[in-house]
């Protein structure tokens, strides 16, 4: 993450210097290198991380029709239902190993990628986790499944602190007792809520396991997405949620490019027909 950071920081400087090249006053330089750098980040997140998390048809409908079920009113803020169940959802994607340099070894998450420490011979090879052209595939991130690598069962001390029951050290137990511990309602309750065709016990398949109540929203998000779209998006209680926070937080900032223009486009150059986060991440030559 403060390689990414970095990686951000880069981006900027580049925005600088194309400005000075276009004649902007050192005195706008560093607004103007802001205000440009937000609304690329921005537009990535509504037409590139969105469309392939939660589908294309429900960024579209967004854009068409607005917000259904989040609503700001002016003042933007992060739902329970969000921070606490749907964009959990990344806990299942994580990898045991991971390659950071094209001759380097696989490291497990923890304890080599734990930070808190200088980056020293982990520099990221961005092209390793994001799709460039000309160079190989990255590696692919875990399906949406509910299944955890061992990594995130076993968690270091180091990130949990010592615990009385072996059970706190699994990431998955911390994230159902976060949802239990803010009364999050169950996927099955936002599913009739919002519309959306709901999850069959057979496809849930929890009783085999004991279970016979109705399922933690973060665990039926994860189910959702397996037995729907096999793991590689979001389906219609995850999607919504996700979709709806993240466009609803871009449009209600009157700063951002939803708010002021949208129908801007990037403009720092891409390889492929669309810009993408790797080309923000790995500027070409």
């Amino acid at each position: 993450m403060n390689q990414m950071q970095v990686a951000f920081i880069r981006a900027h400087n580049r925005i600088v210097d194309r400005l000075r090249e276009d004649g902007a006053t050192e005195a706008d330089l560093f607004d103007e290198a802001r205000r440009a750098l937000s609304w690329h980040y921005q537009w990535l997140i509504v037409n590139d991380f969105l469309p392939v998390l939660a589908g294309p048809d429900l960024v579209d409908e967004l854009a068409a029709t607005g917000l259904r079920f989040y609503r700001p009113d002016g003042n933007p803020f992060i739902p329970l239902e969000f921070a606490d169940a749907a964009y959990r959802y990344g806990h299942s994607q994580i990898r045991q190993l991971y390659q950071l340099r094209p001759d380097g070894p696989p490291h497990p998450v923890f304890p080599d990628l734990i930070g808190f420490c200088p980056v020293g011979d982990h520099q990221v090879d961005w092209a390793l986790l994001f799709d460039v052209p000309g160079r190989p595939s990255a590696q692919r991130a875990k399906p949406i499944d509910g299944q955890l690598p061992r990594s995130l069962i076993d968690l270091p001390e180091a990130i949990t602190g010592a615990v009385d029951d072996d059970a706190y050290r699994s990431l998955a137990a911390r994230d159902l007792e976060r949802g239990q511990a803010t009364g999050l309602p169950s996927g099955e309750a936002v599913a009739r809520l919002i519309g959306a065709d709901v999850l069959t016990g057979h496809e849930l398949d929890l009783r085999r396991h004991g279970w016979s109540g109705e399922t933690p929203l973060w665990l039926y998000i994860l189910r959702e997405s397996s037995v729907r779209h096999e793991g590689d998006r979001l389906g219609e209680v995850g999607g919504r949620i996700v979709a709806e926070v993240l466009h609803g937080v871009i449009a209600d900032d009157p700063e951002s490019y939803l708010a002021v223009e949208p129908g801007w486009t990037p403009t720092l150059p891409a390889r492929g027909e669309k810009y993408r986060l790797a080309d923000l991440l790995v500027p070409s030559a």
